[in-house]
């Protein structure tokens, strides 16, 4: 007196011809690999994500005025041996945050006059990197403004 709604062996045998043919450890075995599979996919695109996510750091300005030879110039052989100091500033992580750029670099900017800022933007657009650079149209005749040497670049 077996319930009706209930499988037995020989019922499922003759749905599935072969089902005794199947080696279930191999079965098994490529459930887990696929299971593996995914999981290791899922960390993957979690971690790229991480990577992409944008970094917030917010810098206070005027900065302590610090040496930025080292990061706008080109490598040499010795230090620079400038008075100023050659510790880290709010300017500098700016423009090394700045250089890290591969394919583009947009800026918006009231005034534009900073002679570094302005050296590491003909860096960036010397390497390749397509520079977008958007400032108040009266201020780019303001004296030391890098507006006119960035055009001639």
């Amino acid at each position: 007196s077996r319930d009706p709604g209930t499988w037995s062996g020989a019922s499922a045998r003759a749905m599935w011809p072969g089902l005794e043919a199947l080696p279930w450890r191999w079965a098994g075995g490529a459930a887990l690999a696929l299971g593996l599979a995914l999981e290791a996919l899922a960390l993957l695109v979690r971690g790229w994500r991480r990577r992409r996510a944008p970094r917030r750091e917010v810098l206070f300005f005027p900065s302590p005025v610090t040496c930025t030879a080292a990061l706008l110039g080109e490598p040499g052989p010795a230090p620079c041996l400038c008075p100023l100091p050659h510790g880290d500033s709010p300017l500098a992580r700016l423009l090394r945050r700045l250089l890290s750029a591969r394919r583009s670099l947009e800026l918006c900017l009231f005034a534009f006059s900073s002679p570094q800022l302005g050296r590491a933007v003909q860096l960036l657009h010397r390497r390749g990197v397509r520079v977008r650079l958007v400032t108040d149209s009266d201020y780019m005749v303001l004296t030391g403004s890098q507006i006119g040497r960035l055009r001639h670049a």
